[in-house]
């Protein structure tokens, strides 16, 4: 069994992630973090999660004491179940520098939570801000479905994209495990000064019995957008051990500025491929691909996901950005005839609500679709897709609740929920009720500003009449 640690642990190391210089000290660009998840093996009751983080150096607001420069970033993470926050996490991160030229290099500090889970769902939350400029803060949601490892057949970990991996010793390393210090990419981004990819992976229920000297193909290879596998590697496994690590290299200098998924397999000569885990990664070339009139916009039309969408696809992806598309936008959509022209205005639409312009990381767009997939787990209603219910809606629009009053059917009501928002106008609710009894909330009142109010929606929606 690879040994493990479940238990809370956070620190911070100072990793260089890309090698061209910037131009401006501190405060560089909105305050934003990186984060990335992986699932390995735990015990018999528990998954084991790293959280990977990162945040740019230079983001930050240095204050000059004792002949030094300190800044200091406050963090706080929970994750939340359907009824109860089961984890819950506050820090402060501090670093020091010797001069402000030394933010002229473009450097990340890469932190490291990692914590056992039970399997099943929940939604991760993570708030931060700069501590000399509290003004300077941000969060992110995310939902994550954590499933049981397999014990009956092969299995393989998430995979970990790292910036480098090297034998080690020191059991007291941050980023240590395994005899390796495996330190993360939680931005997943690749590119100029950072053109090796680096993974680890971990491949477990290998060795079938005490006797077996079968062998087992580990294959990794990169996809591109379209689905294209553009080059591989192989190597033989022997079923000598139940569990191994897997780690290796990619070569990535050959690749333009997009969005590629890195994918490990492995592969029976008799029973094909038994199991895969891949993740999505980002190359970013200033220049390659990028188009300068469009003021610093990461890539074009041609090469982003819309480019690869038909007419069903790319209608269905503006259908599901309505909730926050202006009435303008829809108007505009409403008029594009061709297929290259609703992918164009899709483009544009998601460059727009771009917080970090120029990136290829999309975190507001990557956000709203992982709300899309948790509405869509949770909210299904028969055929209906739980996007277009309304507690997708709301979920989506708003995103998670900070409380819920779930009431079942009695005598006296119908099923209802009233969702809490604490940070919206000061603090709002939503009352949905099911009066179909087929698992259907209604939105029957809210007192956002912006939603349908009904004061008297229990009495008229939820209450049963004797």
């Amino acid at each position: 069994m690879i040994p493990r640690r479940i238990a809370l642990l956070c620190s911070l190391v100072l990793v260089v992630v890309c090698g061209h210089a910037q131009t401006t000290v501190g405060k560089k660009g909105p305050f934003q973090i990186q984060c990335d998840i992986s699932r390995f093996l735990g015990d018999t009751s528990k998954v084991y999660v790293e959280l990977y983080y990162g945040i740019r150096e230079n983001m930050l607001t240095y204050r000059f004491d004792a002949g030094k420069y300190s800044a200091s970033v406050y963090m706080n993470m929970s994750v939340r179940s359907p009824s109860a926050v089961v984890l819950n996490k506050e820090w402060m991160i501090p670093h020091t520098i010797d001069d402000t030229a030394h933010l002229e290099t473009s450097q990340t500090l890469m932190g490291l939570q990692s914590f056992g889970l039970a399997p099943g769902s929940y939604t991760v939350s993570i708030a931060f801000y700069d501590v000399n400029d509290r003004s300077r803060s941000d969060s992110v949601v995310f939902p994550q479905i954590i499933d049981r490892i397999p014990e009956n057949h092969e299995a393989l970990s998430d995979v970990e994209l790292c910036t480098s991996i090297q034998s080690s010793s020191d059991k007291k390393l941050i980023f240590y495990k395994n005899t390796l210090e495996v330190i993360p990419n939680a931005g997943k981004m690749y590119g100029i000064g950072l053109p090796i990819l680096y993974y680890y992976v971990e491949a477990y229920n290998l060795k079938k019995d005490s006797t077996s000297k079968q062998n087992v193909l580990v294959r990794t290879s990169v996809i591109d957008a379209n689905g294209k596998e553009l080059f591989n590697k192989e190597k033989i496994r022997q079923r000598v051990h139940d569990a191994s690590v897997e780690i290796g290299t990619m070569n990535l200098s050959g690749l333009h500025s997009g969005t590629y998924i890195f994918q490990a397999a492995l592969v029976d000569s008799t029973q094909g491929t038994l199991v895969t885990s891949s993740k999505k990664f980002f190359v970013y070339k200033p220049g390659s691909v990028a188009d300068s009139s469009a003021g610093g916009r990461f890539t074009d039309v041609v090469s982003s996901e819309f480019s690869v969408m038909n007419d069903v696809d790319v209608d269905l992806a503006f259908q599901q950005a309505r909730y926050i598309a202006t009435p303008v936008e829809r108007d505009q959509y409403a008029k594009l005839n061709d297929l290259k022209g609703r992918q164009s205005f899709l483009f544009d639409f998601w460059n727009r609500r771009n917080p970090n312009p120029g990136s290829p990381v999309n975190e507001f767009k990557k956000n709203y679709d992982s709300r899309i997939e948790y509405a869509n787990r949770n909210f299904t209603v028969g055929n209906r897709q739980g996007w277009k219910t309304d507690r997708g809606r709301v979920y989506i629009t708003y995103g998670p609740y900070d409380d819920i009053e779930r009431n079942p059917s009695s005598s006296e009501s119908l099923p209802y929920e009233i969702w809490h928002y604490n940070n919206i106008q000061g603090g709002v609710i939503f009352a949905f009720v099911d009066r179909s009894g087929f698992d259907d909330f209604v939105l029957v009142h809210s007192t956002d500003r912006d939603e349908l109010s009904d004061e008297n929606w229990y009495e008229e929606y939820a209450h049963r009449t004797q």
